[in-house]
């Protein structure tokens, strides 16, 4: 069953849920993270595995030390119907939250994901793979929105890979300049090693495009703009994309 996120509170009693994965689209973050603090059981757990900067700082506003962060790589596209297809292997990388009391439902977690058939990855640090995925999503999805390209058939344009490479290297400037080591040859690689596995995929940003969606081009290029002009580096493909995406927008 479809649910509108807008018009469906929580009924009167809901039980606590001992973890809340996170993983609506951008601009649905504060919502979501507004009913993870009501819902969330003491000792449990809350983690974004969301595109873009800036969810888990909202998700940890709204549950403490609770919150985590991860990333995942799962290729989906929703058909006529409305109906999710993935059209991908699935993995996820998951950071553990600070709070130690939520070791225990993160585990657990992490467990009945790979019980599902994720290849679930815990690490101590996970800013570097956040860093890399926002690599991945602002070389890929706003290239592919504009060019009406799946990721095959950007590969395929040696011109527009080269464009590709250039926002993914700027990220990875900016990673660094963030304190997380993101190099030029990390960052071009990611964007191209997904887009190779994922070939027939139109990436979410496409698919929103084209169905007439605001996108999440703020979160992600906007935001490495914006952390690239706090830590002095220079983004400006990475604003151009966020500029002519939003231009786009219904």
């Amino acid at each position: 069953m479809l649910v509108d996120r807008s018009k469906a509170p929580l009924r009167e009693g809901e039980a606590s849920v001992e973890a809340a994965v996170v993983c609506v689209k951008t601009l649905g973050t504060a919502w979501a993270a507004d009913i993870a603090r009501r819902i969330l059981s003491p000792d449990g757990v809350a983690v974004t595995i969301q595109n873009g900067l800036g969810n888990y700082e909202m998700l940890h506003a709204a549950v403490g030390d609770r919150a985590s962060v991860g990333v995942t790589y799962v290729g989906a596209r929703l058909d006529e119907a409305g109906e999710l297809h993935a059209t991908g292997p699935g993995r996820v990388e998951l950071g553990w939250p600070r709070s130690t009391i939520s070791f225990a439902r993160m585990d657990a977690l992490a467990t009945l994901l790979r019980e599902g058939g994720m290849t679930v990855t815990m690490l101590d640090d996970p800013w570097l793979s956040v860093w890399r995925k926002v690599a991945v999503n602002a070389s890929m999805n706003p290239t592919t929105a504009i060019l009406g390209y799946t990721n095959a058939q950007l590969l395929a344009d040696a011109v527009a890979t080269r464009l590709v490479d250039a926002i993914a290297s700027e990220v990875g400037r900016v990673a660094t300049a963030s304190g997380v080591a993101l190099g030029d040859d990390d960052a071009r690689n990611a964007w191209r090693a997904i887009a190779e596995v994922t070939g027939s995929n139109r990436s979410s940003m496409l698919q929103d495009v084209e169905a007439k969606r605001v996108t999440e081009i703020d979160a992600i290029c906007g935001a490495v703009s914006r952390e690239g002009q706090r830590r002095g580096v220079d983004a400006p493909l990475n604003q151009s994309m966020a500029v002519l995406v939003a231009a786009l927008h219904p």
